[in-house]
């Protein structure tokens, strides 16, 4: 039987495991490893690409019709907008936009570059006030409390301190980033559709964000785990408890893409494999996920920025390296419009839409853990 957790080509010695569990990054010397990003930004086959030079010619022009469409993207500079991308599959800039007040063909073309670049950023926005903020975020999607639809986790107690504004403030005497790897909110059963955060306030130097493309981080699993994962799901959790289940190959429900959906902030465990087995295998996913930058980019913050990411197709990971300097962001959570989408879910070849499951009472998982959630600066 082949053995699912043998990634493809490690860099060892002929005949000899490598045994530090070593599977991201450049460690992998399979050839196709320098096709996977291209491979599944085009839902290609890597290994196809690298035996048929024919099929590899009709991808790579594939390939060179869309990166030159993005520049020159029509509707976008009929609208006002110039594109900029930071990275071929994940990560576009986009100019000439006032938040304050969008028209429709901007807000438009910007949702349709959410869904394909996973995330969107402006600058020059410092002048939206909160309201105008949430404004922008109801063009787009209903807009939650701070970590979604639970009341008692609003980010403030009242609505004229506005609890659907998440403020994100750090200082000297109260240093915080969301220093992980995560997708916001995994650990409920109605996890936000995305978010829209803005910077008041940033470090000149330091502080800045990295995203990571999910749709990648599924496409570039070998065929045999990807086969083993899909269909399975994962316990998520806060605080290591077991609060949701969700599918492990998660189904886009606008896209239609598959997106590998875990993270090491709130995954606990996978489901039907005894505990040793899935934290190998998990450890071994992050190491894989998490250290190749070929599926990443990286924003840096200025005063007035604004980063608009899906949580469907994405993770971030917020750097952790500016203290002692002031950075104070604000957040609007977006939530799904078709509550039936809004689960997270997976469907198979027949069609079929498979959900998770709550494991605790609603009640739990809107009750908060470890005190106070009306302005997160711990």
């Amino acid at each position: 039987m082949t053995d699912i957790f043998a990634p493809r080509g490690l860099n060892k010695r002929e005949g000899e495991p490598r045994i530090d569990g070593w599977v991201g990054g450049r460690a992998d010397t399979w050839q196709g490893h320098y096709l996977d990003a291209a491979a599944s930004r085009a839902d290609a086959n890597a290994s196809e690409m690298m035996s048929n030079r024919d099929h590899a010619a009709l991808i790579a022009q594939q390939l060179r019709e869309t990166d030159a469409a993005i520049v020159r993207e029509e509707r976008a500079f009929d609208a006002g907008l110039s594109l900029h991308p930071l990275t071929p599959a994940i990560g576009m800039e986009v100019h000439g936009i006032d938040m304050a007040d969008p028209t429709d063909a901007q807000a438009k073309v910007i949702w349709d570059l959410v869904l394909e670049h996973k995330v969107v950023f402006f600058r020059d926005q410092g002048h939206i006030t909160q309201e105008q903020h949430m404004a922008f975020a109801k063009r787009f999607a209903d807009i939650g409390l701070a970590y979604g639809r639970q009341q008692s986790l609003a980010a403030n107690p009242t609505v004229d301190e506005h609890p659907e504004i998440l403020k994100l403030y750090s200082d000297e005497a109260r240093p915080f980033a969301a220093a992980n790897w995560h997708s916001d909110v995994t650990w409920s059963n109605r996890p936000p559709l995305g978010s829209i955060l803005l910077s008041r306030k940033s470090p000149e130097v330091g502080g800045d964000t990295m995203f990571a493309d999910s749709y990648a981080h599924w496409h570039v699993l070998s065929p045999v785990l990807r086969e083993f994962l899909e269909g399975r799901f994962a316990t998520h959790g806060r605080a290591g408890r077991d609060e949701v289940e969700h599918p492990i190959c998660r189904t886009h429900p606008e896209t239609g893409r598959k997106a590998l959906y875990i993270n090491p902030t709130f995954t606990n465990a996978i489901l039907g494999m005894e505990p040793a087995d899935s934290a190998r295998l998990l450890a071994q996913l992050y190491a894989k996920m998490y250290s190749t930058p070929e599926h990443c980019c990286r924003f840096r913050w200025q005063e007035g920025s604004v980063a608009m990411w899906d949580n469907r197709s994405c993770q971030h990971y917020a750097v952790a390296d500016f203290w002692p300097h002031d950075r104070f962001m604000e957040r609007v959570t977006l939530l799904d419009r078709n509550e039936n989408n809004e689960v997270p879910f997976w469907i198979d070849v027949q069609g079929e839409r498979h959900y998770g499951r709550i494991l605790t009472s609603e009640e739990e998982i809107s009750t908060p853990i470890g005190g106070s959630t009306r302005t997160i600066m711990e």
